[in-house]
């Protein structure tokens, strides 16, 4: 491997900070749908990173699409670092989970 390709692949990774890892709080939905949420949280704040998107409002945007076209009905989705919520779900679909100081609420309603 070349110095230059190894410095630009160093480029890279400094450029993408190694995420924490997930802090669950509410898990009520099955492992798959868990396991997707977290992977596209984690697009998400990476997007951030990379300027891809400019806010937590986007993220959840992005979020939500992703989860309209993989899963049915109608999803709903919180993104930030201060937020409250009283939601009514769908039994066994609901998640709430930290990555960092990101607080993600998935949910179905719908």
């Amino acid at each position: 491997m070349t110095d230059q390709s190894q410095a630009a692949q160093g480029q890279n990774a400094k450029e993408v900070p190694e995420l924490p890892k997930p802090e669950m709080h509410i898990v009520d939905m099955s492992k798959a749908e868990v396991d997707f949420a977290i992977e596209v949280a984690k697009k998400g704040i990476i997007s951030l990173f990379k300027n891809e998107r400019r806010s937590f409002c986007e993220v959840a945007q992005f979020i939500k699409k992703e989860f309209d076209k993989t899963f049915s009905g109608a999803w709903h989705v919180f993104v930030g670092k201060h937020f409250g919520a009283w939601v009514t779900y769908e039994a066994h679909k609901l998640v709430y989970f930290h990555i960092g100081q990101a607080g993600f609420m998935i949910y179905k309603h719908g």
